[in-house]
Parts: C-alpha cells; structure tokens; sequence
C-alpha cells in the first residue's frame, strides 16, 4: 500500500527519556516577544503608569512597587514595564537621554500577537504620561509619539 508523502502531518516534539523515544504533544508555536523603551520626562513609577489604564480590565493589571515593575495580561501574553534607568551606560545614551530630559526608563516587552492591545495601552500611557516609545537600537530608531504610536510593531 502506497502513503501520501506530501500528505500533511502534525508536528510532535519527541522526548527522549532513559534512552529511548516518545511521541509528545503537538509544539506549541512559539511567542515572538518584542521589546522597546518606554521614556519620559516626567517622574513615575509603575503603579502611577497604572493608573492611567482603561483598555483592559483592572484585574489584569499587576504592579510589584519594590521591583518598579508593572504587568498588564494581554490576550496572548503579557505587556511588562521593568525599570530600565540602570541599563544606560553608554555616553552617548546618557546624551541622548539628558537631551531630552527623560527622568523615568522603562523597558518594555510584549507578544507580537498583542500588539493591537497594546497599541491602545500605550496611547492612554501616552496620553497621561508624555514621553515616547523608542526602539532598542543604537540610535533609538523608530521613535513613536501619542501620535504615531498605531504604527508600533
């Protein structure tokens, strides 16, 4: 009897265990997380950033206030503010960030498939805190404002 090898077949992780081989479940298709820089001239912290958001309900939103770390659920994942002020070194980073007067960094990371929510978490953010979303790239490259950040992603 002939198969079909074009026909289509699942996809199984296969676990070796005590030397020999299992059939697992089906692979999860993995999360593409993204990341960038939440900065802004004003002084905040993560649960007053908090507070500035509606597009998801209040019981999605967690704030650890001795990490300064703020998690809002997504669909997928999670949008995470972890303070990054620590992780600029660089003279010409600390010249950029002087230049324009940011005085709180947040990294921010967040599922490629949430990107929709977060877009709109990110304009209330926006909207309350000022500031811009920068990329993690040498020159901050792209930069997004309260008026362009519906193009982040």
């Amino acid at each position: 009897m002939k198969t079909n090898k074009n026909a289509k077949k699942k996809n199984y992780s296969s676990v070796k265990s005590g030397g020999t081989k299992k059939l697992g479940m089906p692979v999860k298709k993995q999360k593409k997380i993204i990341e960038y820089y939440y900065m802004t001239p004003q002084e905040t912290n993560a649960k007053d950033i908090s507070l500035c958001i509606t597009a998801v309900p209040e019981d999605q939103i967690e704030v650890w206030p001795a990490l300064n770390l703020l998690e809002v659920v997504m669909v997928s994942d999670s949008l995470i503010f972890q303070d990054a002020h620590e992780c600029f070194e660089d003279p010409l980073d600390l010249e950029f960030i002087e230049e324009h007067q940011f005085k709180t960094i947040y990294q921010i990371s967040f599922e490629v498939e949430d990107t929709d929510l977060v877009r709109k978490v990110m304009k209330e953010v926006l909207e309350h805190k000022g500031g811009m979303i920068l990329s993690d790239t040498d020159t901050f490259e792209p930069m997004y404002d309260v008026n362009s950040v519906a193009s982040i992603g």
